[in-house]
């Protein structure tokens, strides 16, 4: 079973534009509907998957993208992988994912 709501210490912390907030962590949860949709909009319009995942980190945070962009690589991608999950998941024949 997935969790549905993981929190993500991060590495590095990151701070927000104004330098007021300051992230040591993100709390995670699955994605709605249309969290997803964004995503996949998002990735069909780029090269490349890192600006849909930043957005879908986003959205799922309530971290503004803009600081999710300062975000460090190992700690995108523990964040990516946890999505991931939820991305690719199916329930199996016996009902087990």
């Amino acid at each position: 079973m997935l969790e549905k709501v993981k929190i993500i210490t991060l590495g590095t912390a990151i701070e927000s534009n104004d330098g007021k907030i300051r992230y040591e962590q993100l709390t995670l949860k699955e994605p709605v509907l249309i969290q997803v949709e964004q995503f996949y909009e998002v990735q069909n319009r780029s090269n490349s998957s890192l600006p849909a995942m930043r957005l879908l980190i986003s959205l799922v945070s309530g971290v503004a993208e803009s600081e999710i962009k300062k975000m460090v690589i190992t700690d995108f991608n523990i964040c990516r992988d946890y999505l991931m999950d939820f991305l690719s998941f199916r329930i199996s024949s016996t009902g087990s994912s």
